[in-house]
């Protein structure tokens, strides 16, 4: 990879944490009390928040940003 792929690749991967966080937000906030019944039909509608896509685009991002700030001169 040159360093203007490099430099894509870490945009792709902000832009998908990004847009997983912000889904998160929205499901947390619509998200109806747990006593009530209609948790069942919001849970069969919508897919749980994945922290852990957040979280490994992030290390990506951090890794490619260590190693492509050692290459560039």
């Amino acid at each position: 990879m040159n360093t203007e792929e490099k430099i894509d690749y870490m945009i792709q991967c902000l832009k998908a944490a990004k847009a997983e966080y912000e889904y998160s937000v929205d499901y947390l906030a619509n998200e109806p009390e747990r006593d009530d019944e209609s948790i069942w039909e919001y849970l069969e509608r919508h897919r749980q928040p994945n922290k852990a896509l957040i979280r490994d685009n992030l290390r990506n991002v951090a890794r490619m940003g260590f190693q492509l700030a050692n290459e560039v001169k």
